[in-house]
């Protein structure tokens, strides 16, 4: 594909869905909203990418005219990896910054804290985590742009099952995320005939985790492991995994998919299967797909601005910020209220990782299971296997 034409391609998309009159907007009467990502911390390689993703595209939207004729005027906050800053800056943005509506956080844990106030303020919150927790039960106020655990565990599962793997060890995080994801794949794994035979965790913080993966490798029931966390830890136990000589192959779920891990991995990286949303192997997709020519095209505006390749976790930035500007469009307000009713009237809304629909009763946004993808990482990158 030419590049340059998809850029114009991604450029002309977001015009058609947001009804940009592409005269750029002035300051005045600026429509502020909020965020709050992960920028430093453990989940720092979520939330940075988010945080660039969100204040490119709401340069592009501004060129294009703003949303209502009028600018968007981004206040964005780190919450370091932290439940408690984030609840602290939440605060700040809904009583102090008086913001529309927020898209945050990059975690599990911050985002239930944020959800908190967005409840007792009555504003919006679009949360780039992917717990079920979430939204499951739908919480008023709060939406999702990610993929599912659900959706995962299946994906993984139905991998598994065409590769005759039927015992698994899980090895998960006692994170907001891992508890919630180690759930749901206990959960799903009896739909799909497969036995879990190990259940270890580790805590926040820990720098080895030799005595989990000892004790697995002594199961010799053991065919596949999954590793459900979020942020540094995983790239240990690839390490650790590595160091014991462990043969038999590591699962993680989508939360590991970015170009960053291979990198914080090494070498033990390799082999590493997981499942991914097709921007992440966007040049993988057939020609003249749709997900090949948005994927591409917006790696190449993110790479051209910030001198490298965008990860998942930028797509769910790009596609937080879409789905906000496209939902005050067609509230015709800011009014927070208003705003809130429009993103539950979301349906088909195509974002760079996902298409995009609502509803009162799914407030998980992502329904096709088809935006998931199994990759495994080969000599530093990520390669479609399915």
């Amino acid at each position: 594909m030419d590049l340059a034409k998809g850029a114009r391609y991604v450029t002309l998309a977001i015009v058609a869905v947001l009804g940009f009159t592409a005269i750029p907007a002035t300051a005045k009467d600026a429509i502020r909203i909020g965020a709050v990502t992960s920028v430093t911390g453990p989940a720092s390689y979520l939330g940075e990418p988010e945080k660039n993703a969100l204040e490119f595209m709401v340069g592009e939207v501004n060129k294009k005219g703003g949303v209502l004729g009028r600018p968007l005027e981004l206040v964005l906050y780190d919450d370091a990896s932290n439940a408690e800053r984030a609840r602290t800056m939440m605060q700040r943005l809904l009583t102090q910054d008086r913001v529309s509506a927020v898209m945050g956080s990059s975690i599990t844990a911050s985002s239930l804290a944020m959800e908190a106030l967005a409840a007792r303020h009555g504003v919006p919150q679009i949360t780039m985590a992917g717990a079920r927790i979430l939204t499951d039960p739908v919480k008023k106020w709060l939406f999702s742009v990610t993929e599912s655990d659900v959706m995962s565990a299946r994906v993984i599962y139905k991998h598994m099952n065409e590769k005759g793997i039927a015992k698994l060890a899980l090895l998960s995080s006692t994170t907001g995320y891992g508890r919630a994801a180690r759930e749901i794949f206990i959960e799903e794994a009896q739909k799909f005939k497969i036995k879990i035979v190990m259940d270890e965790t580790y805590a926040v913080g820990d720098s080895d985790m030799t005595a989990q993966l000892t004790r697995i490798r002594g199961n010799k029931e053991v065919q596949a492991i999954i590793n459900l966390d979020a942020g540094n830890q995983p790239a240990i136990v690839a390490r650790n995994r590595v160091a014991l000589g462990i043969k038999v192959p590591l699962y993680m779920s989508h939360s590991m998919a970015a170009p960053e891990f291979p990198s914080l991995a090494g070498r033990s990286a390799e082999g590493i299967r997981m499942n991914a949303p097709t921007m992440l192997v966007a040049e993988q997709m057939p020609q003249g797909s749709k997900e090949r020519e948005l994927g591409m095209a917006f790696r190449k505006l993110y790479q051209d601005r910030y001198g490298r390749v965008p990860n998942t976790f930028a797509g769910y930035g790009h596609d937080a910020l879409v789905l906000l500007a496209d939902a005050i469009r067609r509230a015709g307000s800011t009014d927070p209220a208003a705003i809130r009713d429009a993103l539950e009237k979301t349906r088909g809304l195509v974002g760079v990782t996902s298409t995009l629909t609502f509803a009162p009763n799914n407030h998980g946004g992502v329904f096709e299971q088809s935006s998931l993808r199994m990759v495994e990482i080969r000599n530093g990158g990520f390669v479609l296997i399915d």
